[in-house]
């Protein structure tokens, strides 16, 4: 499976999920309709059983109730993952923990996002939740989140829970996350019903009318009898909202685990987790009040399920997807293991050797045209690089990485100048915005971070990602208006340095102003996704070369290419390329379809490798550029 193709089809199954929603929502409006005429005929009234005036108002408050419910839930989300986690009593695991199975789980979530080309998300744990579970949630990449259960912390091993993490970036990877988010809004309206009639019964069973005031009784019996006409029509919604999650989370589940399996290349990791689910007396239940509504996200099964709508396929089903020899499948009892100390740490030192290539030189250039073809496939979604990369990185960096304020002194340290005056003033001006000490440290750590490998740097930025988000939203104003200066302080903008700077404000900003305002693209200059391309694509084409071989890298960019939007691709004047551009060039693709995004970084990729050949810092640049519009892509490793 292509991950863009996933995507596509994840996209596509937003209208089904709308039209469900529609579906569920007349048969509940026709169903509180019924229940609120039969409760005012029991109550004594002499209306016709067919009203349009009562049906308009019941149809009215009901729409008005499930609308509202999901327009306040879906606002809540804005937050991203956060959100999600919050509600199911997660606790934000610090990126300094000294808890040793906490440590362990951030190792392999970094790991699997550097692996995978994602910013590394939050990792959140459910401390009141015993069962074998887990969830990613979030809108896009950037606010992400990856909960798990104390359960799932302390039963599984180390290669069972990397099994099941990999699960969870699969679906980030594949598009389900957005679309399970969208699915939590729809369902919370859905259930609003039952929430109100619960409350409508609790406080009115209380109540006791006057003795003179019969009118009253009968008032208190009315709406007494529609609080349970509504708890009722929440019920008949709660079965259709566990038929859309079934509906929507079942098939993705077995794509889940083949792209775990895939990622890690360990199918019995996987499989013992799932075993482990089986035999342990908790299962993978979640007892919070959420978790009906969050059922679809869950690694299994969270609860116990009505009606035979299971929102995910047995564990038996699911082993012998991954194992068609195993026949017959035993759960064992289920007790403690020991904590695995060795993947605390660092990735295996079996993986050294990556070290001084990883880090320092110029690796061997990568081969264009094998790289290109298979953008997406699932060749390159391999946890083995992200380790290679990760214990390429030394601990002193990683280490800096996890504190709040030397997390801000190796991002300046990358995006300074490599020119001597150039950065001289860069440092001065961070110098009187920062301190002296500060710019000490920094000046000392650039010399050392300015020469690493580009991958490197890139993995070294999304392990600071986490650690930044920890920061108050005035420390965040302050690290933006520094970074901005700093990009501005160097007047031929390196476009390595300004992607990353641009990577970096875009995953924090979606963390900080989630919800309040959208990262700034600049004054949106251009039109259409014709003009953005012609952006993007002189952009990689005048990377490092004169004139003639800018001609020459955009002609075979636009080859054999279908031009979007049916207009002839124009290679740009390279005075012509500013930031604005770039920036309104990159939001236009954000907006695209998956398959449109493909289509941008594969012609991207060819200008950048007219040779042939990717280099290193043009595989790079490259990824850099997928980031910009919204997607992902893996290291590309020679």
């Amino acid at each position: 499976m292509n991950f863009f193709e996933a995507q596509e089809k994840a996209r596509r199954r937003t209208k089904w999920l709308v039209a469900y929603f529609v579906c569920a929502v007349i048969s509940i409006v026709v169903s509180v309709y019924i229940g609120v005429a039969f409760a005012m005929k029991l109550a004594g009234s002499r209306q016709e059983l067919w009203d349009p005036n009562l049906f308009a108002f019941v149809a009215g408050a009901t729409l008005l109730l499930i609308l509202g419910g999901t327009a306040y839930k879906s606002i809540d989300l804005r937050r991203g993952g956060r959100a999600v986690a919050e509600s199911m009593g997660g606790r934000p695991v610090q990126p300094d923990t000294g808890d040793l199975k906490e440590r362990q789980l951030l190792n392999i979530v970094e790991e699997m996002a550097i692996a995978s080309g994602t910013p590394v998300p939050l990792v959140y744990v459910m401390d009141q939740e015993a069962g074998i579970n887990a969830f990613a949630a979030g809108t896009e990449p950037s606010n992400a989140v990856i909960g798990v259960t104390r359960g799932c912390l302390d039963l599984l091993s180390r290669s069972e829970l990397q099994g099941v993490i990999a699960h969870e970036f699969s679906h980030i990877r594949n598009g389900d996350m957005r679309l399970n988010m969208q699915l939590v809004g729809f369902i919370f309206g859905i259930l609003v019903l039952m929430i109100v009639g619960r409350v409508l019964i609790s406080f009115l069973r209380y109540a006791r009318p006057s003795k003179n005031n019969k009118e009253g009784g009968g008032v208190l019996a009315v709406l007494l009898l529609t609080g349970f006409v509504l708890f009722l029509a929440g019920a008949i919604g709660g079965f259709f909202a566990r038929a859309i999650q079934a509906a929507v989370s079942r098939q993705r589940e077995f794509l889940a685990d083949a792209s775990a399996v895939q990622f890690t290349r360990d199918t019995d990791g996987l499989i013992g987790a799932f075993k482990k689910i089986g035999g342990w007396k908790e299962g993978a239940r979640v007892k919070s009040p959420q978790a009906a509504a969050m059922s679809h996200m869950f690694f299994a099964e969270g609860g116990l399920f009505r009606w035979g709508m299971a929102t995910h396929p047995p564990l038996q089903v699911r082993i012998r997807a991954l194992d068609p020899n195993s026949s017959k499948v035993n759960f064992d009892s289920v007790s403690l293991p020991d904590v695995d100390t060795a993947g605390v740490g660092s990735p295996s030192a079996s993986m050294a050797s990556f070290s001084s290539s990883a880090s320092t030189g110029e690796p061997p250039a990568i081969k264009a045209a094998e790289t290109l073809a298979c953008l997406g496939d699932e060749v390159d979604w391999q946890l083995e690089h992200g380790q290679q990369i990760c214990v390429g990185i030394d601990e002193k960096w990683r280490s800096a990485s996890r504190d709040r304020s030397k997390a801000q002194v190796l991002i300046f340290a990358m995006l300074l100048s490599g020119d001597s005056m150039k950065c001289r003033e860069q440092l001065e001006g961070l110098r009187q915005g920062m301190g002296q000490k500060y710019v000490e440290t920094l000046s000392e750590w650039h010399e050392t971070i300015g020469p690493l490998h580009s991958a490197a740097k890139i993995a070294i930025l999304d392990l600071c990602i986490p650690t930044l988000k920890q920061l108050s939203e005035s420390e965040y104003e302050r690290l933006l208006q520094m970074l901005d200066w700093v990009i501005a302080a160097d007047e031929k903008v390196d476009l390595f340095e300004f992607m990353l700077q641009h990577s970096l404000s875009r995953h924090l900003s979606s963390h900080f102003f989630s919800g309040k305002r959208k990262l700034d693209r600049g004054p949106g200059p251009t039109k259409g996704l014709s003009e953005s391309g012609d952006i993007l694509l002189s952009m990689m084409a005048w990377n490092g070369r004169n004139s003639k071989g800018a001609a020459k890298a955009f002609k075979f960019a636009v080859e054999g290419s279908t031009p979007f939007e049916s207009r002839v691709p124009t290679l740009l004047p390279e005075d012509s390329l500013n930031s604005e551009l770039v920036l309104a060039a990159l939001g236009a693709f954000e907006e695209a379809s998956p398959l449109v995004k493909k289509r941008i970084l594969e012609m991207c990729g060819r200008a950048a490798a007219e040779d042939g050949v990717l280099t290193n810092e043009e595989a790079e640049l490259l990824r850099v550029v997928a980031d910009g519009i919204g997607t992902a892509l893996p290291p590309f490793l020679s």
